[in-house]
This record gives structure tokens, sequence and C-alpha cells, in this order.
């Protein structure tokens, strides 16, 4: 019950007894508006936890202890804000899926047209072997995973 709904009851509660009382009768008197609550604050005010959600929202590599770092707060508190005051879920990414070999001769054949027609016209084409990975793909444990409100609308370069 939101606080305008706990103020509205409280007020017809009250209108009630006085409608009811006939003068005669006991009535209630004193203010129907709801009093502040005791209680700890919160530590991350509505705005800043908002400029969370928009930094971590569809990225990879993001970690909650650099988050906590930069809002002076702990990381154990940034997990349960994001978990209780919005939206946004942690989610695995996905493996892309597998083309068949029909697929891509048909992508080969559209993307890399120039290639494929020197290919055909006996070119030589020489191969490197070696292997060049960046830092940024999945295969580093922090980019295996995403924040997303809706994975539905993630972009697919992150979902996979």
């Amino acid at each position: 019950m939101t606080r305008a709904e706990r103020e509205a009851l409280s007020q017809r509660i009250c209108n009630f007894y006085i409608d009811s009382a006939n003068k005669s009768v006991k009535t209630t008197y004193g203010n129907s508006n709801d009093l502040p609550r005791s209680g700890r604050p919160l530590k991350l005010s509505d705005t800043k936890l908002q400029s969370i959600v928009k930094l971590v929202n569809n990225r990879t590599g993001v970690s909650q202890r650099k988050i906590a770092k930069k809002s002076h707060v702990h990381q154990s508190t940034i997990s349960r804000n994001l978990r209780r005051r919005t939206s946004i879920h942690i989610r695995k990414r996905r493996i892309a899926p597998k083309m068949d070999s029909e697929d891509q001769e048909k992508r080969s054949q559209k993307n890399c047209g120039k290639l494929y027609r020197k290919l055909l016209s006996n070119c030589d084409l020489i191969l490197d072997d070696e292997k060049f990975f960046k830092l940024n793909g999945d295969n580093v444990n922090c980019n295996r995973l995403f924040y997303s409100t809706n994975p539905a609308t993630a972009p697919t370069d992150i979902k996979f």
C-alpha cells in the first residue's frame, strides 16, 4: 500500500467516525496524515541508483566492486540494491548459434565478394596459424555475465 493510499484510508476512517457519531458518540480526532517512519536511511539515493542502472544496463565486464568503490559503499550494498530496487538482473552470456556449411558459404560469398572472386581466379592465399585474442572476449571470467533489464532488447554482441 502506498503512502497516498494509507493517507486516504485513514481519512476515510476518521470521516466515518465523525459522520456516525451524531455528536454524542466517541469520535476520533487528530491528524490523519502519514507520519515519517523511523529506520535506517538508504545508503544509495534514487538518483544515484538510477545512474548505476544506466552504467550497468546491457554491459559486460562491469564489476560490482568497482562500482561500489566509486559510490563509496560496500559491494553487497550494490548487489542488494540492484536486486531489490531495480529490474536489473545478471544474466549468463549464451554461446552464439552454430551455422551450417551452406549458410557459411552464402555469408562468405555475400560479405567477402571481392576475396571470394579472387580465390576463384586461381589466386594463392597465405594463412597465418597464430591466434590473437583480446581481453574483452568471453575468455575472461568477468565477461561471461551481463546485466540487463530485458534480455530481448539487449544487443546480440552482449547476449552472445
